[in-house]
């Protein structure tokens, strides 16, 4: 080999080496047939086995992973090749964090490190759970926006695009989760929950849930619901309400024994002159109770 030829080797080598940096270290460990910067590899394939069974023999090794078998235009082997251990998310194990687990059969990407022998899933098709553990709070939610405008040169970035007011979200907490949804005429609705309390409020109205009672309001009408007492109009009323089946026989007892009175005349004894008034005014009773409300 010529010096100059030697020369250029090194000069290619350094600056292989410069542009790599440490990824050199990773290429080195990689087997034939898979280096490259970083050492990754993309897998399509399926889901063969989902490790999720205490009982099976492989758990112990390979619990909380999934199998992946490669389809076959992925690689020219005659055999099904499959890659044990799949983790669920880049950690080195599943434990809190975002986690998805996809069902038996679905198809996944995954990403495969040589160097380590890690592989993780980084796309799924359908997944059976999705779980996600933060350790101080947790946001989902949307909030519309203009549209844009992908013909004009001057219309604003994503970033940048007006919110139409239209939005909703949910906030978790390690002791509340707040719900809210509002829309671009300046309306809203909130739900917050902890674990003591369930508060509902739409505009005016508001509904209050603990252990005790039930409090629902509109504007200044209340009504309360707690252990053997209802009350309507306002959580502290103490007007009793009446029994409409107590009431009516009262008043039916009543109208009769109006009816039995006799006025003494000239001509004797005689009931009243407007007797048929009580006969007429018994028939209406009846009529006064709710065929929708009671109470006991």
């Amino acid at each position: 080999m010529s010096a100059d030829k030697s020369h250029q080797m090194v000069i290619r080598e350094a600056i292989r080496k410069i542009a790599l940096g440490r990824s050199m270290e990773r290429v080195n460990m990689a087997p034939g047939g898979m280096s490259g910067v970083g050492t990754a590899r993309m897998i399509h394939g399926y889901v063969a086995k989902v490790h999720d069974d205490p009982a099976d023999s492989e758990f112990k090794e390979y619990g909380g992973t999934v199998d992946v078998g490669e389809y076959p235009d992925e690689t020219a082997s005659t055999e099904p090749i499959i890659h044990k251990g799949v983790l669920l998310s880049a950690a080195t194990n599943n434990e809190g964090g975002f986690l998805i687990v996809p069902t038996l059969f679905s198809d996944v990407t995954i990403f495969m490190d040589a160097a380590t022998k890690y592989a993780y899933i980084v796309n799924f098709s359908h997944v059976n759970i999705i779980n996600l553990t933060a350790h101080t709070e947790t946001t989902i939610g949307v909030t519309e926006t203009e549209e844009l405008d992908p013909d004009s040169d001057s219309t604003p970035d994503y970033d940048e695009l007006e919110p139409t007011g239209n939005e909703t979200s949910t906030k978790y907490t390690a002791t509340t989760v707040t719900t809210s949804v509002k829309n671009d005429k300046d309306k809203e609705a909130t739900v917050v929950m902890d674990a003591e309390t369930i508060t509902q409020t739409v505009d005016k109205s508001e509904v209050k849930q603990t252990a005790d009672k039930v409090v629902q309001k509109v504007n200044s009408t209340t009504i309360v619901l707690a252990d053997n007492k209802v009350t309507l109009g306002d959580e502290n009323a103490t007007e009793p309400l009446v029994l409409g089946n107590e009431l009516a026989q009262l008043m039916l007892d009543f109208m009769t024994e109006c009816s039995k009175i006799m006025t003494p005349t000239l001509m004797g004894t005689m009931t009243p002159v407007n007797f048929p008034n009580f006969i007429s005014l018994s028939s209406k009773i009846q009529k006064f109770l709710s065929k929708t409300s009671f109470t006991k």
